[in-house]
């Protein structure tokens, strides 16, 4: 009997998993996993002429009741995980409207930090970007990862009530992103964060985000875009590497406008100076 809940619970275990997969993607999962395996269950199984082929006879016949087995749980596990990551995706977009029809935080304050992580979920699939859930604790680090346009962005939220936000979870964030090669990255929190929070972020390629304001839109971090060199003073080296600086100026965000310098060898250093600091 035990070893029954076990079993149950290692399979809930992998379509949680799965389930964190755009539903699409485990769809065309499913159908890939019953084309491979119904193929291994179809695959004949040679009688052996001697000793010498007993091996290859066993493990063909193990591959084909494996397929027989695989060709339907696979599946159906797929198919599950799908149908859980729709309904998910649901809830999202139903928590993403109860807030945006309130005008106050109260709504975030009254939600638990699965829901906020929820929420924020929603809200950056909104605006367009391929969002995969990865902390299953209230706090473990990243807690989103995102993708657009081929470029990566790492999420914490913070679902603070009382304290500010400090610089501590800034850095924390910055360390991964330099560790996973992520161009930018964002802290969602309900409260303020501290002047050297923001002090730290500015020129790192990330973003302080109010949860709230956040239901309207969300800023970008600034895009390494070229622009005109500067022809007044020689452009800086880049303190990590060495190598020249070009001006480039923010094109989208709350950033969009702002001058800096980017390390000419991006995207193998991704280094920014802010350009009245040069």
């Amino acid at each position: 009997m035990a070893r029954r809940r076990k079993r149950s619970s290692e399979l809930e275990d992998w379509i949680g998993a799965l389930s964190k997969l755009p539903w699409q993607f485990c769809v065309a999962l499913a159908v890939a996993a019953y084309i491979v395996f119904a193929a291994l269950a179809q695959m004949p199984v040679a009688n052996p002429d001697g000793l010498e082929d007993m091996g290859a006879t066993f493990a063909s016949q193990i591959a084909q009741t494996a397929g027989m087995i695989l060709q339907y749980l696979a599946p159906a596990v797929l198919l599950i995980a799908a149908l859980v990551s729709w309904l998910a995706k649901r809830h999202r977009a139903r928590l993403l409207s109860d807030v945006e029809n309130r005008s106050d935080a109260a709504g975030l304050l009254e939600m638990t930090w699965r829901e906020f992580e929820q929420l924020v979920h929603a809200a950056f699939e909104r605006d367009g970007y391929s969002v995969q859930s990865t902390a299953d604790g209230p706090d473990g680090g990243v807690d989103l990862v995102l993708r657009r346009n081929g470029e990566s962005f790492l999420v914490q939220c913070k679902q603070w009530r009382a304290n500010k936000i400090g610089v501590g979870v800034i850095r924390e964030l910055f360390g991964v992103m330099a560790a996973r090669g992520a161009v930018g990255g964002f802290v969602v929190g309900i409260g303020e964060f501290t002047k050297a929070a923001r002090e730290f972020a500015e020129g790192r390629n990330i973003s302080l985000v109010n949860a709230l304001e956040m239901m309207e839109r969300i800023p970008e971090p600034p895009s390494l875009e070229p622009a005109a060199a500067v022809k007044a003073k020689p452009n800086p080296e880049c303190p990590r590497c060495g190598t020249a600086m070009v001006l480039r100026t923010a094109k989208r965000g709350v950033n969009a406008g702002r001058t800096f310098y980017g390390c000419s060898n991006y995207p193998a250093c991704k280094q920014i100076v802010e350009a009245n600091q040069a």
